[in-house]
């Protein structure tokens, strides 16, 4: 398929442990040999995308996993008053995965996006240490501290843009094909049960929401929405903190799989030139 195929960019959004779905997608991707050109990601979905980007296979991520699915690990109290938790597990992680490598090194072109904290604009990392670029686009404002690289300092490319279609489409041009894998919830009508915190919540995530929804509308070709079914809200928030499950972890793997065979067929049609 290497000479008849358009160019195939993917584009795997933001959703902490939610992200173990990439996995799923991915693998079914292989399966079919769908090939990828390039990968741009956010957040906890630059981790996944990394794995990818280095041919890494889901076995061996959950083999290096599943002895760190504690909340000890994940809840590591920080050591700076810019963030309350520590990123050192998900550096151990990166490094025993993909090496102490630049991006530049990973054998599917990557990028990564993550948000200056000075400026307000949004930065695409496509060089530099791979595992620093990680640690920056996964640092949630408060959970984790800002992220100095080249003296500046960078946290969540998830503020700004949480499924990077936009970049991935300048990337792949007009006649490539972007795939987005889509980890939020729906926004649905009804609110009469939320508490004062799901409502504060919804709030402050309405503009985002939207502004998502805007960029995939615009520049994806297929969007493969994983979490259709679950309601936009503080409580299903909640599950991308649940690093330290296995339950959760095989769950949303499968939910990835799931996903993926739904839209396979129409992901060939549409690689085909």
């Amino acid at each position: 398929m290497s000479n008849t195929h358009k160019k195939i960019g993917l584009v795997l959004g933001g959703g902490g442990a939610k992200s173990f779905a990439h996995l799923g997608i991915i693998d079914v991707f292989r399966e079919h040999n769908i090939p990828i050109d390039v990968i741009v990601s956010c957040s906890a979905g630059s981790l996944f995308g990394a794995f990818a980007a280095n041919n890494i296979s889901s076995k061996r991520v959950k083999e290096v996993f599943v002895p760190r699915l504690s909340r000890s690990k994940w809840f590591l109290p920080g050591l700076s008053r810019k963030g309350f938790l520590s990123q050192k597990n998900i550096k151990d992680i990166s490094k025993k995965l993909c090496g102490d490598i630049c991006i530049e090194d990973c054998a599917i072109p990557f990028h990564t996006v993550v948000t200056n904290i000075n400026t307000g604009d949004l930065h695409v990392c496509n060089s530099g240490n791979l595992a620093k670029s990680i640690g920056a686009s996964m640092a949630f404002p408060g959970m984790y501290a800002p992220v100095k690289i080249d003296g500046e300092l960078y946290v969540d490319g998830g503020v700004l843009n949480g499924i990077p279609a936009d970049v991935c489409r300048n990337i792949v041009g007009k006649d490539g094909v972007v795939i987005s894998i889509n980890l939020d919830g729906v926004m649905r009508g009804e609110i009469k049960n939320y508490s004062m915190i799901g409502v504060a919540y919804r709030s402050l995530y309405i503009s985002l929401f939207k502004q998502r929804q805007k960029i995939l509308k615009e520049n994806s070709d297929i969007v493969i929405p994983v979490f259709h079914k679950t309601n936009f809200n503080f409580k299903s928030w909640r599950d991308i903190l649940t690093f330290y499950s296995i339950k959760k972890m095989d769950e949303f793997y499968e939910l990835g799989r799931e996903k993926a065979h739904e839209h396979i067929e129409s992901i060939k049609e549409s690689i085909i030139i």
